[in-house]
């Protein structure tokens, strides 16, 4: 019998417990910041806004956002360990609650606490890995903290949009897209608060937290996700090909390298980034025009 238990933890308790947080390639892309979840958005923010703002001793606290969990895995590269939670359900408050902190961290100038916990060997340990130019997009940002007076009275986004690491085909990504709305957001409605960072963080005094289950020795298919979460998106036979020819060469090529962008890269990596962008515009030219204009009608 599968062993569940369960804890009540804050988003920095979720980090000192794994190495890295992964958004699966099953799930969907990151939904709250979409112009259709204003509602969902705008409330969720306010009672983090509420929780942040009420006295240490206030009986109302912590906020509870519910119930996360997923599986856990574990990888070894280099005689190194690397434990990972995927969530199953919890993606969307994990992300706001992510953006929430970095945004907290580069209003009050705390960027050495911040990148200390979320940020190692200069990828961010909270992994999107839905599509690669999202992957990329969180490895960034994690490492990115503009100078206050740089951004003066500009959007986040629009600062954001403007640097030179910032590729214009990510706007194309409905993750991005997304956390980047939600960064205009969480400017709007927590620009002028104070002790944001350390409020979020004091162990002592929790005040946004959720109920951790940990889904011990739990089997996880593509189906079981679509079931198990309504809101799961169903993959393409293709897509679905992708993602288990990614797993084929990490378990059976982990030491093959390929030259990427950046400099060798791992060639599950390299199979993930190409297959997005040069490759996906080499077939293109291929493509059956009717097919397309069915398939975004």
């Amino acid at each position: 019998m599968n062993q569940f238990t369960e804890s009540r933890l804050t988003f920095p308790n979720l980090f000192a417990r794994f190495d890295r947080v992964e958004i699966p390639i099953i799930q969907r892309d990151y939904a709250q910041g979409r112009a259709t979840a204003e509602d969902v958005r705008s409330g969720l923010l306010e009672a983090m806004l509420e929780a942040l703002e009420k006295a240490p001793d206030d009986n109302a606290l912590p906020l509870d956002l519910d119930f996360v969990y997923g599986s856990i895995s574990t990888s070894k590269e280099n005689n190194v360990e690397t434990v990972a939670f995927a969530p199953l359900d919890g993606q969307q408050r994990l992300t706001t609650l992510f953006l929430l902190h970095w945004f907290a961290a580069w209003s009050e100038g705390e960027f050495d606490k911040f990148q200390a916990l979320y940020l190692k060997d200069g990828k961010s340990r909270f992994a999107y890995l839905v599509r690669p130019s999202s992957t990329e997009f969180f490895d960034t940002l994690a490492g990115f903290f503009p100078d206050s007076e740089d951004v003066g009275e500009k959007m986040l986004s629009k600062h954001i949009e403007e640097q030179p690491w910032f590729f214009l085909y990510w706007k194309q990504d409905p993750t991005i897209q997304s956390a980047l709305v939600m960064l205009d957001s969480i400017q709007k409605r927590f620009g002028k608060a104070l002790g944001l960072y350390s409020k979020l963080t004091d162990p002592e005094v929790p005040r946004i937290t959720f109920q951790f289950l940990d889904l011990e020795q739990f089997g996880l298919s593509d189906d079981l996700y679509i079931k198990m979460n309504a809101r799961g998106k169903p993959l393409t036979a293709f897509e679905n090909f992708k993602a288990k020819l990614e797993q084929k060469l990490a378990s059976d090529f982990p030491n093959w390298k390929e030259k990427g962008d950046t400099g060798l890269v791992p060639v599950k990596d390299y199979f993930s980034h190409r297959i997005e962008t040069r490759w996906a515009d080499l077939f293109w030219h291929f493509r059956d025009p009717k097919a397309v204009f069915l398939m975004i009608r």
